[in-house]
């Protein structure tokens, strides 16, 4: 098993966390150069009440000690992190990745509709000091099929519970379980 899958794999886990506390099932780890786990961050939008409680924003709060150095005031910009999560991060998520000096981002599964990473990395940014920002930034995009269907199904079903029955998660995968 690679990296990349075994890492997503643990962002599933704190997905199924999120899951069970009755919140958008989506989960994000945090691991730097040495593969070692640095954090692990779900979403608690629902669970905490906090429109900003976002999985990735959850794991960078967490890796705060990596990211930031204290005495000096400054971020530690060679930080050697990356960043696995089972959802393209939305604007606020990858804003907070950007600034916070994330290096590579990995997610299981694309999103269409709220995804903004992509969007923003292709230059779609209104503010060029981002461009320059995102382009030390390597993606990994939803490069296993089995974990995108997984994540997809998780959204569709937790879309489902809270009454919409048509959403691109549904649409999108029974397009990709077709294929």
């Amino acid at each position: 098993m690679d990296k990349h899958y075994e890492y997503l794999l643990l962002a599933f886990e704190e997905a199924e966390k999120a899951k069970d506390e009755g919140t958008f099932p989506i989960g994000a780890v945090i691991v730097d150069s040495d593969g070692n786990v640095v954090s692990r961050g779900r979403n608690r939008v629902f669970s905490s009440c906090d429109s900003t409680s976002h999985a990735e924003v959850d794991a960078i709060r967490k890796a705060g000690h990596k990211i930031l150095n204290l005495e000096s005031k400054k971020f530690v910009v060679n930080n050697g992190l990356t960043l696995y999560t089972t959802c393209e991060p939305c604007p606020m998520c990858t804003g907070t990745i950007v600034l916070s000096m994330i290096k590579r981002v990995v997610w299981a599964a694309n999103d269409a509709d709220i995804g903004a990473f992509k969007k923003f990395k292709e230059g779609t940014s209104l503010l060029p000091i981002y461009n320059d920002l995102f382009s030390d930034i390597e993606i990994v995009a939803a490069p296993y099929l089995d974990l995108e269907l997984r994540q997809r199904e998780m959204l569709a079903e937790w879309n489902i519970n809270r009454g919409y029955t048509d959403t691109h998660w549904n649409n999108e995968l029974i397009q990709k379980s077709k294929n």
